[in-house]
């Protein structure tokens, strides 16, 4: 993978935050975000496509594969993708096309990440 490719997309000292601004839950992290006092890289999942590069270093990061980060409970997984296998790159590429499948919010800071399931998992980053 190329490192050059990660310097467009995340900066080691800045919060990069992944979030939906239609759940409320991702608004209330970033809410508790902003109370750390630290720059935050917003990336706001309609508006802004996730390069690959910082996808797959999301996953390296948790230590998982992109199965587990994808919200199973949405309409479009249920009917379209539930039961199916895909390779990273696939499921870059159907994240890239239905961001909303993404659990979000993700967060990262200093080499640490967290999905956020509730607004003070942000904490665990710092």
């Amino acid at each position: 993978m190329n490192l050059k490719l990660f310097t467009m997309y995340y900066s080691k000292n800045e919060l990069t935050f992944l979030y939906n601004k239609n759940k409320e839950l991702d608004r209330k992290a970033l809410a508790m975000a902003h109370t750390l006092g630290v720059k935050i890289n917003r990336q706001e999942l309609s508006t802004v496509r996730i390069s690959e590069s910082l996808f797959v270093l999301f996953l390296e990061k948790l230590k998982t594969e992109p199965k587990s980060i994808v919200d199973k409970s949405s309409p479009y997984y249920q009917k379209e993708l539930r039961g199916r296998d895909f390779n990273m790159q696939e499921w870059y590429q159907i994240i890239k096309r239905k961001p909303r499948l993404l659990k979000a919010p993700l967060a990262m800071y200093k080499g640490k990440v967290t999905i956020c399931q509730s607004p003070n998992d942000i904490l665990r980053l710092v």
